[in-house]
């Protein structure tokens, strides 16, 4: 059921008084892409984008940060803390990423709470957008149950009525008090007729028919077929193709592991620990002190990361690894597939 419906000027006009308060970060057309970013102008916000080229994960878990400095003067050792606790807004949010923002949360406050993300998502709003058809080729969301969601969001959006880019009328969906203080203080939009929930109905129909299924299994049944297929040969005939160049980390949105260093003056005084990304497909990402590297072959690189994606995470925090956006099959330079490495496991099968 639907909480609220909204003109799209009317939620410009609320975005914009929401960025008196909050960094505004949402789809930005670049040429024939959209990236997520910062803008200044709220105007520059693209609600009827297809896809990002990236997730918003880097505005929540930055590819690098400080995490605390730290000071030497005798004898003695002080650290501080570095916390990003800027309000921000995501505006604009497709039901993929919200799945994959939402791993990122279990992941960062399951067993060892990261109070640097943990900082900056207790101060982002999420508004999200729903999907009437695949954003573009190759997802394969649906198959993953990610094309939809029903949590993880403050606000969602859904593009019942459009007579043209600015003139589409939104159903409403609450997810959380700030989402609807946020709305409904404002006196913008109206409450929901029968006539709007039967074009609810309706789109929810259309919407059901237009995503495809692309795997030859349900999405559940994943880590069974893998558990199956360690020794397959399919590992490393696919990684020959491989570069090992990380793109499919760097282009996943719910890629976390990462690397930690110091920096210091040359007195070794004063300081600071940083974090950066890191990639498992990375030739250097398993090698530990005397050199040792655990993975040193491309095969056992790709083997692990697809393990990661559709079996260990979900098995680890119940939610799916892989949110099916493609991003990493766009990225990939040498064409590897996800969905192909899938359905020729279970051909083998």
């Amino acid at each position: 059921m639907l909480d609220r419906m909204l003109a799209q000027r009317d939620l410009f006009t609320l975005v914009g008084e929401l960025a008196r308060k909050r960094r505004i970060i949402g789809p930005v057309r670049r040429e024939n892409h959209f990236f997520y970013e910062e803008v200044a102008d709220v105007g520059t916000l693209d609600l009827s984008f297809n896809y990002c080229v990236y997730g918003p994960r880097a505005f929540l878990f930055p590819p690098t940060e400080t995490l605390f400095t730290f000071n030497r003067f005798d004898h003695t050792f002080t650290a501080k803390p570095v916390l990003d606790v800027r309000p921000m807004a995501f505006v604009g949010v497709h039901p993929c990423d919200i799945h994959a923002i939402r791993l990122l949360d279990r992941v960062f406050e399951q067993d060892h709470r990261d109070a640097h993300y943990l900082a900056r998502r207790s101060h982002t709003l999420i508004v999200g957008v729903d999907c009437r058809t695949p954003c573009t080729e190759g997802v394969f969301c649906a198959d993953m149950g990610t094309h939809s969601a029903i949590e993880g969001f403050d606000v969602m959006l859904y593009p019942l009525h459009r007579d043209g880019r600015d003139d589409t009328t939104f159903g409403v969906m609450f997810g959380s008090d700030a989402g609807r203080d946020w709305i409904l203080y404002s006196r913008r939009g109206a409450i929901p007729t029968a006539a709007d929930e039967r074009a609810f109905e309706q789109y929810e129909r259309e919407k059901a028919a237009a995503f495809p299924r692309h795997l030859r299994m349900h999405a559940n049944d994943l880590p069974e077929l893998l558990d199956r297929s360690y020794d397959s040969l399919l590992w490393e005939a696919t990684a020959r193709r491989c570069y090992s160049c990380g793109s499919c980390n760097l282009s996943c949105p719910t890629c976390y592991c990462f690397n930690i260093y110091d920096e210091s003056d040359l007195s070794g005084t004063t300081g600071r620990r940083e974090r950066t990304w890191d990639g498992c497909h990375l030739k250097n990402f398993a090698e530990v002190a005397g050199g040792h590297n655990f993975r040193p072959r491309a095969a056992s690189r790709l083997r692990h990361r697809i393990y990661r994606k559709a079996k260990w995470v979900r098995q680890r925090t119940g939610l799916a690894g892989c949110v099916g956006c493609a991003r990493c099959d766009r990225a990939c330079t040498a064409k590897i597939n996800s969905v192909e490495i899938y359905n020729q496991l279970a051909e083998e099968a």
